[in-house]
């Protein structure tokens, strides 16, 4: 396959995920159904022999040959985009089933393209984005129980990267992010948590006072945060803030996933290009029933769209 760049279409890359899950077929319902032909598309799997693992492996399930694949689709398509090859990656569901049965012991798709770029987990975030409505998780893939100290060794982190994202890939000059607290009601002053006292608060001060020219407030109830701003998305009406920061995974995902359905998507900040991938999961329990949704695909290709016109450079 030729991956040299054409002078006037940019280039994106497609990973399948996991091959056992609904990867492959979501992928040929989005080429079927996509007329747009601004953009050049490389299916990555094809240099790797895919359609034979296909016929190896049983549909459904997480296994070792579609953990080996995944990994080594993601890793060549992170090198064509770091080559320049690339202008966009857009990776499909991968179970970390599959990848622990190959015997790659990581969290997620995230972590593994951080590796692969020599980044920590300080250096990137996990967006989900709904049109105009942000939000970034400021603990990832971990146990409930590690999430209070998790979080107060990453939340100026978070913040410093948001802004750099908001700036960078939004094109929001004066960014405001509203951060949620961990505990329900934001601890209730100490009354059911002591975590926004004891760290969080000092940490968003900190930051304001280093960094003037942006808003970040907070720590807001949770509930009242986040259902707030859902209302005014269903509402059409513009949200007070542009991002808005989750303590952990499961405190905003049910959000954005029951209001957006699969038109969220999922966007990595801090490598040197733009990764996105769907908001879904392999969906093993509806493989070769021909009703899975090519639209969380549609969604990434339509986020790159709208960011045509904004020039990177460097780590966004």
């Amino acid at each position: 396959m030729s991956y040299k760049n054409s002078k006037t279409k940019k280039k994106i890359a497609f990973t399948l995920g996991d091959l056992g899950g609904i990867g492959p077929e979501i992928y040929k319902k989005f080429l079927k159904n996509n007329l747009d032909k601004s953009f050049d598309f490389v299916l990555v799997d094809e240099d790797l022999n895919y359609q034979k693992k296909l016929l190896e492996l049983e549909p459904g399930k997480p296994s070792k040959i579609s953990g080996v694949h995944a990994y080594e689709a993601l890793k060549l398509a992170d090198q064509l985009c770091r080559d320049g090859k690339i202008d966009y990656l857009i990776t499909g569901p991968v179970a970390k089933e599959s990848l622990w049965l190959a015997g790659i012991q990581v969290s997620g798709q995230t972590e593994l393209l951080a590796k692969f770029n020599e980044l920590s987990r300080e250096d990137i975030e996990m967006f989900f984005v709904l049109d105009e409505f942000r939000t970034v998780l400021a603990t990832r893939h971990i146990p409930i129980k590690d999430v209070p100290e998790v979080l107060e060794q990453r939340l100026k982190f978070v913040l410093k990267n948001s802004i750099s994202a908001l700036k960078n890939i939004f094109n929001i000059a004066n960014p405001s992010i509203a951060v949620a607290g961990l505990n329900p009601h934001a601890g209730e002053n100490g009354i059911i948590g002591l975590e926004e006292k004891i760290f969080m608060k000092q940490i968003i001060s900190d930051f304001v006072e280093s960094n003037p020219e942006v808003e970040v407030s907070g720590p807001y109830s949770p509930d009242s945060m986040l259902a707030f701003a859902a209302q005014k998305y269903l509402n059409n009406q513009k949200l007070n803030h542009d991002l808005y920061v989750a303590a952990y995974h499961d405190q905003v995902l049910p959000l954005i996933k029951g209001i957006g359905g699969l038109r969220a998507i999922n966007l990595t900040v801090g490598l040197p290009y733009i990764r996105l991938s769907v908001d879904h999961g392999t969906g093993f329990d509806i493989v070769n029933r021909d009703i899975a949704s090519p639209e969380g695909f549609e969604s990434c290709l339509n986020f790159c769209k709208n960011t045509e016109n904004i020039i990177f450079s460097g780590n966004i």
